[in-house]
């Protein structure tokens, strides 16, 4: 029996009602909904083989296992490939066999360095690792802290200290070698090598070139050396506690920087003085030699006819061949200075009020200027000791045996210098030098003056006057 077509269509149209006929757009949605919740399931498995490994990762992302071949317990085994993206930005390859982790985890930028020289490599490909760098931007501040992340290069790893070493660049300033430590280091420190110092070794920066590399010491100097505009340096050297880094400045000397081994500043060398400290390469020595030798005589020229206006003031003969200025009294605003002049055999050293003051002038000799502990230098000591000899001979109350050895100055009362004579054959005086330099009277050996109220000094020179012969 044929069923008639109006109930033919019916049953048609009843069958179509209860099947949902879907858009492009719909379908495209349904798909990617399904994809998504592929993706969480997939990064719910991987997480599990990252607690195995131990990581401190939250997965956000995970790739599909990649299957390769591997030698696992000494034989060929097949091994699947992960990559996951943690929340902290960091990624990893993961490998896993027999279900367990498989050797260890290897970040992002370890894997592209393996693939440089091992082409084909697993390396990171998610959307998330594209910036591989971006995880060590606060290992770069805890040490450079005004850094703004520009790369970063793995360098080697240290399995047994579980550190890993980093070179990490930064867009703005000098960057640096990091050693950080891996997820199962217990101790957390990170070391740092500035550029400077590892330009000379294996370590060598590639990511800060040698025109930027100064800056690492830019800060240091902005605070300590101001006037320095730093165009170039380099590490010199260091001991258990000190760095030593030549600085080169525009239009002027520079210095060896001295910082603690924690990189803050100590003080600072001139380079004239900085040979034992790695010294200077920027800075010419020999013209700054000649440049504070130039300076140094346009000063001298300044103050020699000042001092010759001034001696000659105050009644003072002296044609001067040298002089040096030793220093300022500020209180009574005169110049210390020694003179070298054939009118005074046993020196001269004067005190010289400033120009438009009313100072008096003083001077005395090197006799003088011994009581006060002050040294002359163009008279020595042992041509004030022969001088001295001089006016032994002949001596009524001094031996002719006696050989001055040494002369100790005692003081000095309204222009006489009471002083110890020691002789070399242990005899010994106490004496009194005169006003004009011309006798020692009187000169009283040292075993009669040890007892005599009235010589007003002792002998205390070791072993002088043990000789009381005569």
């Amino acid at each position: 029996m044929k069923m008639p077509i109006l109930r033919l269509a019916a049953l048609v149209l009843t069958l179509f009602a209860g099947t949902a006929i879907l858009s492009p757009a719909q379908a495209q949605d349904r798909k990617a909904m399904l994809a998504a919740e592929a993706a969480a399931e997939n990064v719910k498995a991987v997480s599990k083989l990252v607690e195995q490994y131990g990581l401190p990762c939250e997965v956000t992302e995970a790739s599909k296992p990649t299957v390769a071949d591997a030698t696992v317990d000494g034989k060929k085994a097949a091994i699947e490939i992960f990559e996951v993206v943690c929340k902290d930005q960091r990624g990893y390859i993961l490998y896993k066999a027999k279900n367990a982790p498989f050797g260890n985890p290897q970040g992002c930028l370890e894997a592209a360095a393996v693939a440089k020289t091992a082409p084909g490599s697993p390396t990171c490909k998610l959307k998330g690792n594209r910036a591989a760098h971006y995880w060590l931007g606060d290992t770069a501040k805890s040490k450079i802290p005004s850094c703004a992340l520009s790369g970063a290069r793995f360098i080697r790893a240290d399995q047994k200290a579980n550190t890993e070493l980093y070179e990490i660049g930064c867009k703005n300033t000098a960057g640096g070698i990091f050693v950080v430590p891996t997820h199962k280091a217990t101790d957390k420190t990170v070391a740092f090598y500035n550029c400077l110092k590892t330009a000379e070794t294996a370590l060598k920066c590639e990511l800060t070139t040698p025109e930027v590399a100064p800056q690492t010491l830019a800060a240091l100097l902005k605070k300590n050396a101001p006037d320095c505009v730093l165009t170039n340096a380099r590490f010199g050297g260091a001991t258990k506690d000190s760095e030593y880094y030549e600085v080169g400045c525009k239009d002027k000397a520079g210095f060896v920087l001295v910082t603690d081994t924690a990189g803050e500043f100590k003080g600072a060398v001139g380079c004239d003085k900085a040979a034992a400290i790695g010294g200077c390469k920027f800075t010419d020595n020999a013209a700054l030699a000649a440049a504070g030798k130039a300076k140094a005589e346009e000063a001298k020229a300044k103050y020699k006819d000042a001092y010759a206006a001034a001696l000659t003031a105050g009644g003072v003969t002296c044609t001067i061949e040298d002089f040096r200025r030793i220093g300022h009294d500020n209180d009574s605003k005169r110049d210390l200075a020694e003179f070298k002049c054939a009118e005074a055999p046993n020196g001269l050293i004067a005190l010289i009020p400033d120009a438009g003051t009313t100072g008096k002038l003083d001077t005395f000799d090197c006799f003088a200027a011994a009581t006060q502990k002050t040294d002359c230098t163009y008279v020595t000591k042992d041509q004030l000791k022969a001088n001295l000899q001089k006016l032994t001979v002949g001596h009524k109350s001094i031996k002719a045996d006696c050989v001055i050895g040494e002369a100790r100055y005692a003081f000095e009362n309204n222009g006489q210098v009471v002083m110890e004579i020691a002789c070399v054959n242990k005899r010994g005086y106490i004496a009194v030098l005169n006003k004009a330099r011309t006798a020692l009277n009187p000169a009283v050996p040292c075993h009669i003056a040890a007892t005599n109220p009235g010589v007003p000094e002792k002998c205390t020179i070791a072993g002088n006057g043990s000789n009381k012969e005569g």
